[in-house]
């Protein structure tokens, strides 16, 4: 497996019982077979020969002009002190799209890769958190990540990462590492991380894997129940023209809740409704990192 190459001495039951999910792990050397994935020329292709999405940033600051459409454009506003985020390279990139795939059939997630070139002396997008969990892999150059656990918003999710997520209010110890050329780090779900390049260049993968969650299972049982004759049945009218009181519509509510939450259960219950929900969440995690056909983009358009 490639976890198992990527932790060299660590074993893997280590890992998952004291790291995933819990705290992160920054290993030397081992992601050396991944450098390759991302340099310059892969970038270079990226930027002029497909439609990936490209995301300017210098220290916080969106770059507010058009996506540049060559190479060239793009490498000039990185000597501005601009980070490259290229989204999604892995729709347009075999081996990116192969690097995700194995993650997410290893540990499960549905995969947001991005490959990120960032300047010397510059960083991208400050303190921040990412509800996926989030394996750096260091291609080239040097990067700096400060960590500290998040307990204003331990497991975020997509939907609820800026709710009152402010990084200055937290007070949890700051950790430190330095990532080379080959080395990688593991972050947690919702781990705070401050990214910069101090002294060099450098180009680097990310690759988030969004585990399921409770809100999938509710989503996933949302639509097996709109053919359901017992959740389609209209609830008792509750206009002022009701011939029922308050409490009366109240007592009834409950007593149709009572009925739908014990239908709910026996589906919960049911081990081939869990077995499809595993099948359907691996199958959506294999397909979210999916080479495209025809990815290459007319340099006209």
């Amino acid at each position: 497996m490639l976890i198992d190459r990527l932790l060299g001495d660590i074993p893997r039951s280590t890992f998952l019982q004291e790291h995933y999910q819990k705290q992160p792990l920054a290993k030397p050397s081992t992601a050396a077979h991944l450098r390759e994935l991302a340099t310059w020329a892969t970038v270079d292709r990226l930027v002029e020969t497909t439609s990936c999405d490209l995301l300017l940033v210098r220290d916080g600051k969106l770059w507010p002009g058009a996506r540049p459409k060559t190479a060239a454009e793009a490498r000039a506003l990185f000597k501005e002190g601009y980070s490259l985020a290229l989204r999604n390279p892995d729709r347009y990139d075999a081996g990116l799209a192969e690097l995700g795939r194995t993650l997410s059939a290893e540990l499960q997630g549905t995969v947001n890769l991005q490959v990120y070139c960032t300047p010397a002396g510059h960083g991208s997008f400050g303190w921040h958190c990412d509800p996926e969990e989030v394996f750096i892999f260091q291609t080239s150059g040097a990067k700096r990540y400060l960590l500290r656990q998040n307990t204003l918003n331990p497991t975020p999710l997509h939907e609820t990462l800026k709710d009152e997520m402010n990084p200055s209010r937290e007070r949890t110890p700051i950790q430190e590492c330095r990532l080379e050329a080959g080395d990688w780090l593991y972050i947690p779900g919702g781990f705070w991380h401050e990214v910069t390049a101090p002294d060099q260049e450098a180009i680097s993968i990310s690759v988030g894997l969004m585990p399921p969650t409770g809100i999938d299972v509710l989503d996933y049982v949302r639509t097996h129940l709109l053919r359901s004759p017992a959740w389609q049945k209209r609830l008792p009218m509750l206009g002022h023209a009701s011939p029922l009181s308050d409490p009366e519509k109240m007592e009834a509510y409950r007593a149709l809740f009572q009925e739908l939450g014990g239908e709910l259960n026996r589906m919960l219950d049911d081990p081939r409704f869990v077995l499809r929900f595993m099948a359907a969440a691996a199958t959506a995690g294999l397909r979210s990192s999916v080479l495209r056909e025809g990815s290459s983009r007319d340099p006209e358009k």
